[in-house]
C-alpha cells in the first residue's frame, strides 16, 4: 500500500511539473494572432497589488485597489504612461462612476513611476476634480501575474465579482477618441448592470 501512495505522489509531481512547464511557455498572443493583454474575458482577476495612489483618500500610500473594491463592478485601466487619450478616458470614467447606482470601482494604474508622471497624474486629478477614479503608479514588475503585454500602451478591464467581462488592449497610438467613446459606453452599461 505504501508503494501505491508513493507512486501517486510521484505521478502528481510529474503532472504538476508538466503543467508548470506548459504555463511558462504561454504567450500573450492567442492562436488567431489577436493582440491581447491582461486577464481575458471569463478569467478571474489575478488578485492583490499595491500601487502608489496619487489621489483619493489613500494619496501618497501604497494600497491595494483590487482589495478596496472587492466584488463590486470595477473598471481597471493599466497604462504605460499618461496621454491625452488616457486623460479623456479618465474624464469619461469619472462621469460614469458618478452616475452609477451603488458602489463601483474605477482606477487607472500607470506603469511609469517617474516623478514627472506622478506630477502629471496629480495635475490631472486636480484639474478634473476626481472623486471616484483613483490614479496610481506601480513598477510593472509587480504586475507579472496580470500578464500585461509588453507592447500594450493601455489595457482596460471591466470585472465584477472578480471575473473579467470585458478586456480591451491597445498598442501605442491605438487608443483613439472613437475607442475612448466606445469604452465609455461599455463602462456606463457595465455600471448600470446591462
Amino acid at each position: 500500500m505504501r508503494v501505491f501512495y508513493i507512486a501517486v505522489a510521484v505521478v502528481g509531481l510529474a503532472v504538476g511539473a508538466v503543467a508548470a512547464y506548459l504555463a511558462a511557455g504561454r504567450t500573450t498572443e492567442p492562436d488567431n494572432g489577436e493582440f491581447v493583454s491582461g486577464p481575458q474575458v471569463g478569467s478571474k482577476v489575478p488578485g492583490a497589488f499595491e500601487p502608489l495612489h496619487i489621489n483619493g483618500p489613500d494619496a501618497g500610500d501604497e494600497e491595494c485597489v483590487f482589495c478596496k473594491y472587492g466584488n463590486s463592478p470595477v473598471v481597471m485601466v493599466f497604462a504605460a504612461k499618461p496621454t491625452e487619450a488616457l486623460a479623456s478616458l479618465v474624464r469619461k470614467m469619472e462621469k460614469a462612476a458618478g452616475e452609477a447606482k451603488g458602489e463601483v470601482g474605477a482606477c487607472v494604474v500607470v506603469t511609469d513611476t517617474s516623478d514627472a508622471t506622478k506630477a502629471e497624474l496629480g495635475k490631472l486629478a486636480g484639474k478634473e476634480n476626481l472623486k471616484r477614479v483613483i490614479l496610481a503608479v506601480i513598477d510593472p514588475r509587480k504586475l507579472k501575474k496580470y500578464a500585461l503585454h509588453p507592447e500594450a500602451d493601455v489595457t482596460v478591464l471591466l470585472y465584477s465579482k472578480q471575473f473579467v467581462s470585458v478586456n480591451r488592449a491597445f498598442k501605442s497610438g491605438e487608443l483613439s477618441e472613437k475607442a475612448v467613446a466606445e469604452i465609455a459606453d461599455e463602462v456606463a452599461k457595465f455600471y448600470a448592470g446591462k
